[in-house]
């Protein structure tokens, strides 16, 4: 049979695509995605600079243009090539680090901002509450959640609970009654913590509407996890969480730079609202 040229031609375009291919590849993995799109802009970019040198007709500036424009393409392909391999980095350790990764899921387990007020509560939580007592029953802990997510909103929420995840984590065998003095007396915490404190404190500015939304939002009337919050259990929430953290703000330590982090005269802003919302007016 008559060997077919056209065949042929189409064997070694299927060859030079799949080069053309791996080279595409092997660019956007040395490069990153987006690395070797800029690159051909910027190449672009060179030809017509070029171009408008030639127009010229001075070789010196034709000469000098093309260097020019080698050397930003290289500088761009060294940039991009380091950006790429950061990110692959960054990825890897990620998925190796031995810090818990928040789940998008809501788990309690994993809803460190909860913890963290949980925690503040000063009379504590347990499976079996007596009647007219401050203690919080641990069936309310859900609707707890929900209230603070309510009130801060999905996107501040997730980031506060970024911040509590990083505070809870560095005391992982400490007691709950424990971590408030940590946590303060810890430099890097304590930095933290207060900035935490500072947004959640923002929501308070008017007590009396998030009071009201509170109660209905904690009540339960099925047996037998019935529960009916007081304004009692509300102010226990303002003091465990900014009690002490007014008594902070009076007694300042070095770095405690409130006024750096939210404006001049910050920090008696901060100990007007805080006075009233833990005062049982506010």
């Amino acid at each position: 049979m008559p060997f077919s040229g056209g065949g042929n031609s189409s064997g070694c375009g299927d060859v030079q695509g799949n080069a053309v291919s791996d080279q595409n590849k092997d660019k956007k993995l040395r490069l990153g995605v987006g690395g070797p799109e800029m690159i051909v802009h910027a190449e672009e970019i060179g030809k017509v600079a070029k171009k408008l040198a030639e127009s010229r007709g001075v070789d010196k500036l034709v000469a000098e243009t093309e260097l020019f424009v080698k050397g930003q393409v290289a500088r761009m392909e060294i940039t991009c090539s380091s950006c790429a391999r950061r990110m692959v980095q960054d990825a890897s350790a990620e998925a190796l680090r031995a810090e818990p990764i928040e789940r998008p899921a809501w788990d309690r387990r994993a809803d460190f901002l909860l913890r963290l007020i949980v925690a503040f509560y000063p009379h504590g939580v347990a499976n079996e509450v007596k009647d007219h007592s401050l203690v919080l029953p641990r069936h309310c802990l859900v609707r707890l959640g929900g209230f603070w997510r309510d009130v801060l909103g999905t996107f501040p929420y997730s980031d506060l609970n970024s911040d509590a995840s990083r505070l809870m984590t560095r005391f992982p065998s400490a007691r709950d009654s424990e971590l408030r003095s940590l946590m303060f007396s810890h430099p890097p915490s304590r930095l933290l913590l207060m900035k935490l404190l500072t947004r959640l404190l923002a929501i308070f500015q008017d007590a009396p509407a998030l009071r009201s939304h509170f109660i209905p939002a904690l009540a339960y009337d099925k047996w037998p996890n019935i529960f009916k919050p007081t304004e009692k259990h509300f102010s226990a929430i303002c003091s465990g969480l900014f009690g002490d953290f007014m008594l902070q703000l009076q007694r300042p330590r070095q770095g405690d730079d409130m006024e750096q982090w939210f404006g001049r005269g910050a920090t008696g802003r901060l100990l007007d609202l805080l006075e009233m919302t833990i005062s049982p007016g506010g």
